[in-house]
């Protein structure tokens, strides 16, 4: 009996254990590589280095490039997430109440459509629809007044124009998660507040949505997950420009590390000062929007 019970105690460990092994290889070995040459002077194709410690984290307070691109990354954070799960639930709660079943299938295909792009192929397609002059959804304004209409050279417009291409990308596919969840509920509740002669987007704001907090909080940490890794995106788009209106963090951490200075020393404490961060912020928001 103790034999059956000890290789019991054994076997989850025996499945689990190379598993944490390979974690502990791929993540956790290059994140303490990262902070241990956030702590050095360490310069691209250099093997020479000194140990510096927090130099470069203090560095980093005094810098106002680095400042502007914390402000343009928590910007497309908030804009990016917010508008993708507003413009998923409006299209979800609208194919579900609008469409037959068949509709609803063929709509949701072409929805999943853009996901499925490489988000560098959306990206060269959107800046040539775009483009100030040959541009399809540039040329209405190029017919009336005569003057290109340039949005992605105009640091208030090119942030917006960027994160518009974000959202038309998830926000399509988080509405087809959205429809399928509507799916799945109960149509008790909704029969009851029609009964009640409840509006349908009273039926919706109140009953509905109530009852799909649980996956819509778990969508929107997916997101904003999603959202920390545009950097593609608005490389292809404006490469941080106009400017420094568009450039995020991690872009400005490549630019350092890779394009302009080879500090890759000063790129790694970027990164790691994002990775805490963003830990404590998922770890506050989670307990912040965690069902009681």
């Amino acid at each position: 009996m103790k034999r059956t019970r000890s290789n019991k105690t054994r076997l989850p460990a025996v499945f689990i254990g190379p598993g944490l092994l390979v974690l502990a290889v791929l993540a956790l070995v290059p994140t303490l590589f990262a902070i241990v040459i956030s702590l050095q002077d360490r310069e691209l194709g250099q093997t020479d280095s000194s140990w510096v410690w927090f130099s470069n984290y203090v560095q980093l307070f005094s810098d106002r490039r680095f400042l502007n691109s914390v402000g343009v990354s928590l910007t497309w954070e908030v804009l990016t997430v917010s508008a993708t799960m507003g413009l998923a639930v409006l299209l979800g709660v609208l194919l579900f109440q609008c469409t037959t079943p068949r509709w609803r299938n063929l709509l949701s295909m072409l929805f999943i459509v853009p996901v499925l792009l490489p988000r560098v192929s959306a990206a060269f397609v959107w800046k040539f629809a775009f483009h100030p002059l040959f541009g399809l959804l540039t040329w209405p304004y190029k017919a009336i007044t005569g003057e290109p209409l340039d949005l992605l050279a105009s640091p208030v417009t090119a942030l917006l124009t960027v994160a518009f291409v974000d959202v038309w990308q998830w926000g399509l596919f988080f509405a087809v998660i959205v429809l399928k969840l509507l799916e799945t509920l109960p149509p008790q509740p909704f029969e009851a507040a029609r009964m009640d002669h409840a509006k349908t987007w009273e039926v919706y704001a109140y009953v509905a949505l109530p009852m799909l907090k649980a996956p819509l909080i778990s969508l929107t940490f997916v997101k904003m997950v999603e959202s920390l890794r545009a950097f593609d995106l608005i490389y292809v788009m404006t490469r941080g420009g106009p400017g420094i209106s568009t450039e995020t963090l991690d872009m400005y951490a490549f630019s350092q590390g890779f394009i302009e200075s080879g500090r890759i020393s000063y790129a790694s404490s970027m990164a790691v000062l994002m990775m805490v961060a963003s830990t404590v912020a998922f770890t506050y928001i989670w307990k912040w929007t965690r069902p009681s």
